[in-house]
């Protein structure tokens, strides 16, 4: 079996830094927030929800469709 490493994708541009601190930590108090994955896979889709433990407020909730 071949051991899949995972890769750390780095940018020197700052625009790129300011998109994911604005996807991944709370616009009210900057804690991280904590996502919540649910797969369907009759409509090939899942449904992603995104919280912030501290403030204990829904940020975001988002649809992805599979391929």
């Amino acid at each position: 079996m071949n051991d899949i490493k995972a890769t750390q994708y780095l940018s020197d541009k700052s625009e790129h830094e300011v998109i994911l601190d604005d996807e991944n930590n709370c616009c009210l108090c900057g804690s991280n927030l904590k996502f919540k994955h649910e797969v369907d896979y009759l409509t090939l889709s899942i449904k992603e929800d995104a919280h912030c433990p501290s403030c204990n407020i829904q940020m975001k909730s988002r649809s992805h469709t599979l391929q």
